[in-house]
């Protein structure tokens, strides 16, 4: 489960963010209260939360919406797998995820992996192992 403590205000030394345009991106998270807190770090970043997803359906539904650059992706969706969801976003959409995981088995890794992630980011984390997987993605999209 997300710590809500640990998506607190980053502190000063997170920001500025890199140079270059900020990020669009929807969060796919069944927990609402988590993805909002979720939203705000990624404003405080420096970057666009085009929506909050729980959903595939909403997810795809968003996507087509507000073209985002990334999904953050929850491996465990509500009532759905999340990494057979960003397999069908990026199938359908063109959409690269990264994943947010409490689960680092080998089992869940290599299906992960089977999906060329722009990045995994396990959970509980900090504000900075979040914004490094942020910059990545971003060279890697641009």
């Amino acid at each position: 489960m997300l710590r809500i403590d640990t998506l607190a205000r980053p502190d000063s030394s997170l920001k500025p963010r890199a140079p270059g345009r900020p990020l669009r991106l929807i969060i796919v998270k069944n927990d609402h209260s988590a993805a909002e807190a979720l939203a705000a770090v990624l404003s405080d970043l420096g970057h666009t939360v085009c929506g909050i997803a729980g959903s595939e359906a909403m997810a795809a539904e968003l996507v087509g919406r507000e073209s985002p650059d990334l999904a953050l992706m929850d491996v465990r969706l509500g009532g759905g797998d999340g990494i057979a969801a960003a397999r069908r976003l990026n199938r359908d959409h063109g959409l690269r995820s990264i994943y947010l995981s409490c689960n680092s088995d080998h089992a869940t890794l290599a299906r992960i992996t089977e999906t060329y992630p722009l990045g995994i980011v396990h959970m509980p984390f900090s504000h900075s192992q979040l914004k490094v997987a942020l910059d990545l993605a971003a060279r890697r999209l641009r």
